[in-house]
């Protein structure tokens, strides 16, 4: 018959088991989902009459960064201070993304510079609206503070940029 072991297991994979949104140090909610990309733009070049492909070039880095969460209540906006919806408010605005282990309270990534580029609402019937944003990011540090799309270490962040309003989540 199986029984409890009260002991922690020691998985070999992440897990998120909470994501929440900041702006500063100002809690804006929890998202449901965040996920981020690197588009490098890879293109293939012909030659003339050419049906295969010359070369394979990787011609520009684009990292984006999208939150899904639910979307805020005209009460939800009013508690946090906030005079219309959050599209409105994140337009026109520059962040930095932390992604931030739950556990450790390290930093696993920081997107720099992230501007909105999209955003989508999803209205199912008998279910919560989600609003997704996506952001266009200039770059992605890694825990020591280098670039990871330049040095393609994927683990290697602190010096923070300034003048850029912080948007965090904390995943665990």
């Amino acid at each position: 018959m199986p029984s409890f072991g009260n002991t922690a297991l020691t998985y070999r994979a992440q897990s998120s088991n909470k994501v929440t949104v900041l702006i500063g140090d100002q809690p804006l909610g929890f998202a449901q989902n965040v996920g981020n990309s690197f588009g490098f733009g890879t293109q293939q070049l012909y030659g003339i009459g050419a049906s295969l492909p010359q070369e394979v070039q990787q011609l520009r880095t684009s990292p984006h960064i999208s939150i899904n969460m639910f979307a805020l209540s005209q009460s939800g906006l009013s508690l946090l201070g906030y005079p219309t919806n959050l599209a409105l408010i994140l337009a026109q605005t520059e962040f930095n993304f932390y992604i931030q282990d739950g556990v450790t309270q390290q930093m696993k990534f920081m997107f720099v510079g992230g501007v909105c580029s999209d955003f989508n609402e999803t209205i199912p019937t008998n279910q919560l609206i989600v609003d997704t944003f996506t952001f266009m990011c200039a770059d992605v540090l890694g825990p020591n503070g280098t670039s990871i799309l330049n040095t393609g270490d994927a683990y290697s962040f602190p010096a923070l940029a300034t003048g850029v309003t912080n948007l965090a989540s904390t995943v665990n």
